[in-house]
């Protein structure tokens, strides 16, 4: 390695160590990066990508992933890494250029980007844009702030635009940390964000732990028409 590799490599890990010093939560680990992580992820991601994956039933490479809410982009880089193309949009800058630095570490086609999920977001997608989309421990906070009416339309038009989702839900059940309050937002039925949705099916592919404590959320695969 050449003083100048290693120069390079030492600010990257720099820049690196100062975005996790930044927010207020290290939700992932950061996937495929090769030093120690100077702050542990609040929890682990391996187990739904292996899950999402079987699930895929090997339409992997090749596909085009679109990845709301993607946090520190370990889901995003692991379906990179076996062959789709990602894009991964999140709502916080500090987590967006963390993708971007460690992005260097995982081969394939990956972009990351800030943007705030609303109606208007997915209403601007070309339908048939992207085969699969993620949504992972997000749409409470929408729910939240905009109501379960504006994300049921949302799912309309999400769902008119792209075949397969999966979408990780939190739970009416659940004790939110203090200073939370989503949980009494949320529907008894957590697939009632699709109510409004005509011709779909709806596959269980397990339930995760979470950094909420004791919880496990369901993963459902989510899916219009014929699959792919």
């Amino acid at each position: 390695m050449t003083d100048q590799a290693t120069d390079d490599d030492l600010a990257h890990r720099q820049r690196v160590d100062a975005l996790l010093r930044q927010g207020k939560n290290v939700y992932q680990p950061l996937y495929n990066y090769p030093y120690p992580q100077a702050f542990a992820a609040l929890r682990p991601c391996a187990d739904r990508c292996r899950a999402v994956e079987a699930s895929m039933g090997g339409a992997v490479a090749g596909r085009r992933l679109w990845d709301m809410g993607c946090s520190l982009g370990y889901n995003t880089l692991w379906f990179v890494d076996r062959g789709m193309t990602g894009t991964g949009i999140d709502i916080d800058p500090r987590n967006v250029a963390l993708c971007r630095e460690i992005s260097r570490w995982t081969p394939g086609e990956a972009r990351f980007k800030q943007g705030e999920l609303s109606r208007e977001m997915v209403e601007a997608m070309k339908p048939g844009s992207h085969d699969y989309g993620f949504l992972f421990s997000m749409l409470h906070h929408v729910i939240e702030t905009r109501g379960l009416a504006y994300v049921q339309a949302m799912m309309q038009a999400l769902t008119a635009r792209i075949p397969v989702l999966y979408v990780e839900l939190a739970l009416r059940s659940e004790v939110p940390p203090p200073g939370y309050d989503w949980a009494r937002h949320l529907p008894e039925d957590e697939l009632a964000i699709f109510a409004t949705c005509e011709g779909l099916s709806f596959q269980l592919i397990g339930r995760f732990p979470t950094h909420v404590g004791p919880v496990t959320r369901p993963i459902y695969r989510v899916s219009r028409g014929r699959e792919n």
